[in-house]
């Protein structure tokens, strides 16, 4: 069995059945921000932090991830972060800080381009929240050799509505007899929206392949 996972950070695994074939790649971008006017800082992706220029100075603050992707990159700086139970979206941000007293400024940090749903929000109910993109994310100029790795390929893992983007109009034909695979219901649709079928699955599962063969049953 052959798995592929598009995410663009680079990434290990336990198992010799996952390739990771990221399909864009992230360029930091200048970054002009005063933390002192923020009390919480909430982080949309993982690559947001990665690409942070401040990220050792938020011993005071009080810290929001979107996922468990996010939290633990902040894990490897020391932080433990507060994200939702289960649905890691925007909408699981939002039950989370409804169910507890927002104080302060609030600062949402992400990639150019990514969602606003959060900050939309959060200043709609009268909560000050600025953005801060510290990422773009950028095409390769080609994709014909990267076209060559999914050949017998089983599964594809998408996390961003970018990479099922580039997929379907850089590398995808109809001969190809390959699963789908999403990581929210948000990618489940856009996957849709090229008329394919897709499964969403438990992304941060503790035995990912066995949660990949599930869909199977």
């Amino acid at each position: 069995m052959k798995i592929i996972d598009t995410k663009s950070l680079p990434a290990s695994y336990d198992c010799n059945e996952i390739v990771h074939v990221p399909l864009y790649k992230t360029c930091k971008i200048k970054q002009i921000i005063n933390l002192e006017n923020y009390q919480n800082i909430l982080f949309q992706s993982p690559s947001a932090v990665v690409n942070f220029d401040q990220i050792e100075l938020l011993e005071d603050k009080r810290i929001i991830a979107m996922g468990p992707g996010t939290s633990n990159q902040l894990r490897n700086h020391g932080y433990i972060a507060e994200l939702p139970s289960d649905d890691y979206s925007s909408k699981g941000v939002i039950n989370l800080l409804n169910k507890s007293e927002l104080i302060g400024k609030t600062l949402v940090i992400k990639g150019e381009g990514g969602l606003s749903s959060i900050s939309d929000y959060l200043n709609s109910a009268s909560f000050k929240t600025d953005e801060l993109n510290t990422y773009s994310r950028q095409k390769f100029e080609s994709y014909d050799d990267i076209k060559k790795q999914f050949s017998d390929t089983d599964f594809v893992i998408f996390s961003s509505a970018l990479s099922v983007e580039i997929y379907f109009e850089n590398i995808h034909h109809n001969e190809m007899s390959i699963k789908f695979l999403a990581v929210s219901e948000r990618i489940g649709k856009v996957i849709e929206s090229y008329k394919k079928q897709s499964k969403v699955i438990d992304y941060f599962s503790d035995d990912l392949v066995r949660e990949i063969n599930l869909t199977l049953s």
